[in-house]
This record gives structure tokens, sequence and C-alpha cells, in this order.
């Protein structure tokens, strides 16, 4: 599948409320775009993990006001230490299981907005049991980003129903392939307070 079909059918699926099938084609869209954007990284999971931080501060924005940057989640990672990156998040807790058909770990989901503008940008952690429910607008957020991308510049789905959009402005996908310098204009980023979350006692007990 093109980046294009990927980015259509997770569109498509959220608007259906399937929202892991939504998050496994934008992840799929984001492998693809990592992997033409560094082809000097051969790790998936390398490039992947780089290509959302360099792009964390499009991420923020649509994501509700977390400091993504600069919080460490109290989660451990896949070798049981504790603390991770939004970015570890997203790869070895939702990517990772999805992209192997595997079943995400209890407590770790997506969570669909129940009416217009209500929970999409609402996430939950759960400290006791070490879990987190992502909003709905992560999948915006890793899609819009795929879509900005400059190596993305020639895709094109051929319908200008399926777009994005952050609190000011609404992207039409096929109008936005490969424009983030032009993105990055215009995106409100002085408009967004940023949150980081303090974990430290939980990570280090």
């Amino acid at each position: 599948m093109k980046i294009s079909d990927y980015i259509k059918k997770s569109i498509d699926d959220s608007e259906a409320g399937d929202l892991e099938s939504s998050l496994f084609h934008v992840c799929a869209a984001l492998d693809e775009t990592a992997r033409k954007e560094y082809p000097h990284l051969t790790k998936i999971g390398k490039r992947f993990k780089k290509f959302i931080q360099d792009n964390i501060d499009v991420i923020e924005v649509m994501f509700g006001g977390l400091d993504l940057h600069n919080t460490l989640f109290p989660f451990e990672d896949a070798r049981g230490k504790s603390g991770m990156k939004f970015e570890d998040i997203i790869y070895e807790k939702f990517r990772c299981k999805l992209a192997h058909g595997a079943e995400l770990e209890n407590g770790f989901g997506v969570d669909i907005k129940i009416a217009n503008g209500l929970n999409r940008y609402r996430f939950k952690i759960d400290i006791e049991n070490k879990s987190m429910t992502m909003p709905e607008s992560v999948i915006y957020s890793l899609g819009l980003a795929c879509v900005l991308s400059k190596t993305n510049a020639g895709q094109h789905i051929g319908n200008m129903n399926y777009r994005y959009w952050d609190i000011n402005n609404i992207y039409v996908v096929d109008e936005w392939w490969g424009r983030i310098g032009e993105a990055r204009k215009i995106i409100p980023f002085d408009k967004v307070v940023k949150v980081k979350m303090d974990f430290g006692q939980i990570i280090n007990a």
C-alpha cells in the first residue's frame, strides 16, 4: 500500500469508530515515511521514534496541551526499565503490538470521542496498573505529521474530503502533502499550553 492509502484507511477507520485499526494504519504510514526520511537508519524502531521526535512540535499542538517532549511516563519498557518517552510508548505499546497482530497490553488503548469535541484530547493514566489510554487525537497528530513530511510531497488520495485540523486550521490532506515548512508558519504553537507531567516519584520508587 502507498502512504496515502494508509492515511485514507486510517481516517476512514477513525470515522467508523475502529480506532485500533485507525492507529495501526497511521503507524504503517509513519513506518514508511520514516523509512524514506531517514534512509541511513536501518533499525525500524530508531527511525520510527526519530520521526516522532523531529515532529513533536506539530504532534503536541493536536494532542491537547501535554508536553510530550519533556514528560517521562511511569511505564516499563520492553527491557523492564521504568520511565518511557511518548515516542517509546507509541512504538512499543502500540505500533509493535498492532503490527504483529497481537492484543494491546491491558490498560493500553485509544479512546473514542463520545460527542463533537468531547474526549478528543482526553487521555487517562492508570498509576496503579501502569497503563495509559490515548485520546483519538493521537491518530490525527501522527497522521498530519506524515502528510506534512517533505518526503511525501508526491502522495495523493484523490478525494478532497480527507482532512485533519488543529485549533485554528483545517488541512485538506491532498493540499498539504509535503508542506511542513508552510504548515509550521500557520500552526498556532503560541496558543497551546504545554503541561509537563512529573511522575518522578513513581518512576524512581
